[in-house]
């Protein structure tokens, strides 16, 4: 064969193994890496699925049905007065999420469900859950949000019918339980004497009743709004506590704080004002606080580049969704107001990571 039909054998051949590699790299699909990232996309785009499949069954009360018991999947749809058929599919995906257990054609709640998702059991969650029924409508809206930079219309009916506000400060208070006792332990303040702490627009004084408990000569003054007042009275009532936290019915954008207060606490309140109104608290706190006083901030902050925690910037989108101009900042934008209202350079305490915040805290000078 001459040397030309020879080179021209291997170039076909050459051509012909490159295809060939091609082909088998295309039966194979595509690279186990892209895989991975195609199925978390997936899973991404279909955590409503998940989310659903629990709030439903808190809603319809599958929880409290089986609370102590088990059920056949007929015996839970009498109860709740929904399809049979449907009840089964139901119960056997919370099966596969791991909140029931199936034996047989009977359905029973894991211990851990027992104790978090039934109406009376000692951790319960079921009310702040039954909230996130708002949330998942909210975030419904999320696209119509982004294009107006606007709280949709739509999540401020939310807030409109009667009796709304009860089920939400509740909600908030059941999220607070497992928390405020850590904050209590991690605060140190003086046991000798008295103090008296001003909880600003802290809704339903749990974290007041966590101080109270830890510190038997400490009192409190809730201030909040006249609609959330009964509410958080009526909670630090069944606490045992009424007599050492006072409810004071106010409007800070309006109204001055008081005078006097040892420790101010500011929990979850700067992220729901405008800009401009973070600074514009903060010194009124300075104001209500004496000499040597101390103000306590916690909530959600943003890393520098405002990109995480991931908690942190996902609740920056829940603060456009929920409120008129709220949003969250960073330790470098409280520590910049904290100083300016005439604060000492702040601390910060780290909390337990399942907490997912830190405690931030200024001294007001003595002179």
């Amino acid at each position: 064969m001459p040397p030309s039909m020879v080179e021209d054998r291997i170039g076909h051949l050459t051509r012909f193994s490159e295809h060939q590699d091609k082909g088998i790299a295309e039966l194979n699909g595509p690279d186990e890496s892209v895989l991975k990232q195609r199925k978390k996309l997936q899973e991404m785009a279909r955590g409503y699925r998940q989310s659903q499949i629990l709030l439903t069954c808190v809603e319809l009360g599958v929880f409290d049905v089986l609370a102590g018991r088990s059920a056949s999947a007929v015996e839970v749809a009498n109860a709740i007065q929904a399809d049979p058929r449907a009840v089964e599919l139901l119960l056997n995906a919370a099966v596969a999420l791991g909140v029931l257990e199936k034996n047989e054609a009977q359905f029973s709640n894991q211990m851990l469900t027992e104790n978090l998702l039934t109406r009376n059991g000692d951790g319960s969650m079921r009310r702040s859950l039954l909230f996130e029924l708002a949330g998942y409508r909210r975030w419904g809206n999320l696209a119509g949000a982004v294009r107006t930079g606007q709280r949709p219309e739509e999540n401020r009916r939310d807030e409109q019918p009667e009796g709304w506000v009860k089920p939400f400060v509740q909600a908030l208070y059941d999220m607070s339980r497992p928390i405020a006792p850590v904050i209590a332990d991690v605060l140190v303040l003086p046991e000798d004497r008295s103090l008296h702490v001003l909880d600003v627009g802290g809704g339903h004084g749990g974290y007041s009743i966590a101080l109270a408990r830890r510190y038997p000569l400490l009192t409190a003054t809730v201030f909040e709004l006249p609609r959330v007042v009964p509410v958080a009275r009526e909670i630090i009532a069944q606490a045992g506590l009424a007599e050492r936290i006072s409810v004071q019915e106010g409007d800070f954008h309006l109204e001055e704080l008081g005078r006097g207060f040892d420790v101010a606490l500011v929990f979850g309140v700067l992220n729901g004002e405008p800009l401009e109104g973070r600074p514009a608290l903060i010194r009124k706190v300075f104001s209500a606080l004496k000499p040597g006083g101390q103000i306590v901030l916690r909530d959600f902050v943003l890393d520098p580049d405002r990109t995480g925690p991931p908690e942190a910037a996902i609740f920056a989108l829940q603060m456009l969704l929920a409120t008129e101009a709220g949003g969250l900042d960073t330790h470098d934008d409280w520590a910049k107001w904290l100083v300016s209202a005439g604060f000492t350079p702040p601390q910060t305490i780290d909390l337990p990571p399942w907490i997912g915040s830190t405690l931030t805290i200024s001294w007001k000078p003595m002179a």
